[in-house]
């Protein structure tokens, strides 16, 4: 293996990742980029070089050094920690560099999801309809977009996969196909099955098998173009630059409201697609509001008056 350079085991690894653990292309691109920024910064280094684990370290001083985020960098460990136990398991190495790699510990509040509040959200609805700032072809395929992103809670590339026979108008529900391609049934409000009837009537022609989204030259949307419309929107509608508004942002904030009103976490697990319960409780974690007030209902203190 004296030969052999980090990079040789790459495709393998991508291959295997996407074949064996079903692995969304989305997941794939993610760790074929953070592979491939790690020999960027520190080179392609042999496989059995004693100077990995000091590499590694470098490479994880300059992405602090360039104000990367924990959560950026910890995927990016985490990216190594599974190329290199990939190597070990098909004895490409013996040792595994990242053993004593740590993960950099990241505290509740910077781990929160960002959110909207909603008067943002009714802020957002009420500009997406004024024809003096979205007047182009592509002012009905905005609305449509935060319609669903809040409604449905969609990852990106859900919504993007969404088609026209995925959505049953007459019980509620479209079906949404999220991480190892596995499909989930998600309510939706009747007034956006109204504005989705609407949007069609609009299209020239369409079937069932069609993608809902589709861009004006009725071509399906991708993922870049979806997040490259929420920017447009944000810079329209007058946000600052500091303000999060992504695609993502949008998720966190259906469901940060639906936790809000009171839905079981077990409920709102279901809807997101989570399939650790632990990854929903974290919307837990961030409504100090619900918190606060089954708080002053259920202790007894506040009902005690002064003691």
């Amino acid at each position: 293996m004296e030969n052999y350079k980090i990079s040789d085991f790459i495709d393998d690894f991508l291959i295997a990742k996407e074949v064996e653990e079903g692995c969304a292309s989305s997941t794939i691109k993610a760790y074929n980029y953070d592979l491939q920024k790690f020999i960027d910064f520190v080179g392609d280094l042999q496989l059995n070089s004693p100077l990995i684990r000091q590499k590694i370290r470098l490479f994880l001083k300059k992405l602090k050094d360039l104000n990367y985020t924990k959560k950026s960098t910890s995927r990016k460990i985490a990216s190594l920690r599974s190329y290199f136990k990939f190597l070990i398991e098909n004895e490409f190495i013996i040792k595994n560099p990242m053993i004593t790699i740590k993960t950099p510990k990241i505290r509740i509040e910077e781990s929160l999801p960002k959110f909207l509040d909603l008067p943002d959200i009714e802020e957002i609805f009420k500009k997406l309809k004024n024809k003096q700032l979205f007047n182009s072809r592509k002012s009905d395929r905005f609305y449509l977009i935060v319609r669903l992103l809040y409604s449905t809670m969609a990852r990106v590339s859900e919504l993007c996969n969404i088609r026209v026979r995925d959505i049953d108008f007459e019980r509620g529900y479209i079906k949404l196909r999220g991480k190892g391609n596995k499909e989930r049934f998600v309510p939706v409000d009747q007034t956006t099955l109204e504005i989705f009837t609407e949007y069609l009537k609009g299209r020239k022609t369409y079937d069932s098998e069609d993608f809902l989204l589709v861009n004006t030259r009725n071509q399906k949307l991708n993922p870049r173009v979806v997040q490259g419309d929420i920017k447009t929107i944000k810079e329209k509608c007058g946000f600052p630059i500091s303000k999060i508004i992504t695609p993502h942002v949008f998720r966190h904030t259906g469901a940060t409201h639906l936790r809000r009103s009171g839905m079981d976490i077990s409920e709102l697990q279901d809807i997101l697609g989570h399939s650790n319960p632990n990854t929903t409780r974290i919307y837990a974690k961030n409504d100090i509001t619900k918190l606060k007030e089954s708080y002053t209902i259920m202790h007894p203190l506040n009902n005690m008056g002064k003691m």
